[in-house]
């Protein structure tokens, strides 16, 4: 009778923890919004702030980055084109433009497929309503070019918008995005279009 009553026990424990573990939500596809990011490879900058587009179903990206470095103001539009492999950063007050080729992979703004569940937190408080967004924190682990990467994305409960993404690789490689103001769809699509400047 005892062990029959432990085995009813743990069966509840283990149904009520897999209760608690949600579904692999499913983020927007593409969005527009506002993003404060950090680039190890760019870190000279510091973190910048800028109108962020993506683009999952064609694999791009784009911003408009706002900074104060050392004194001066700088005006960037980055466009990062995944299925060409290749970048522009253009400057908008000189329209100086630098390409090269793109050898990160394309990161998505969603929860990864094998992406394991950390756990949720609120942001601002439960304890007055309206005063709090839930968020559930996602990891995963990927190669890309021999290298190992650890990814962590957080998202909101509801409807799945993206908070932040964070990817840190094994050979000290960093960056993290954090969004604000998202809404769906790309209001403008010319933010992918690379200038004449960049011919």
């Amino acid at each position: 009778m005892k062990l029959f009553v432990l085995a009813v026990l743990a069966a509840c424990v283990a149904a009520s923890a897999a209760l608690t573990i949600p579904a692999r939500c499913q983020s927007p596809k593409q969005f527009y919004g506002q993003v404060f990011a950090f680039e190890q490879h760019r870190s000279e900058r510091g973190e910048v702030q800028g109108d962020y587009f993506y683009d999952e179903t064609n694999m791009r990206k784009a911003r408009y980055e706002r900074a104060h470095v050392n004194g001066s103001n700088y005006r960037l539009h980055i466009i990062e084109l995944f299925n060409e492999k290749k970048y522009y950063e253009i400057n908008l007050d000189t329209d100086e433009c630098r390409s090269g080729d793109l050898t990160a992979p394309f990161i998505p703004h969603g929860v990864v497929r094998n992406a394991t569940f950390r756990g949720d937190f609120i942001v601002g408080t439960s304890a007055i309503e309206g005063a709090g967004v839930e968020i559930e924190l996602w990891t995963h682990e990927f190669q890309h070019e021999g290298h190992r990467f650890y990814w962590t994305g957080e998202f909101t409960r509801v409807a799945c918008v993206p908070v932040r993404t964070t990817v840190q690789g094994e050979q000290g490689e960093f960056f993290t995005e954090s969004f604000v103001d998202v809404v769906g769809g790309i209001p403008d699509p010319n933010a992918f279009v690379v200038p004449s400047s960049c011919n």
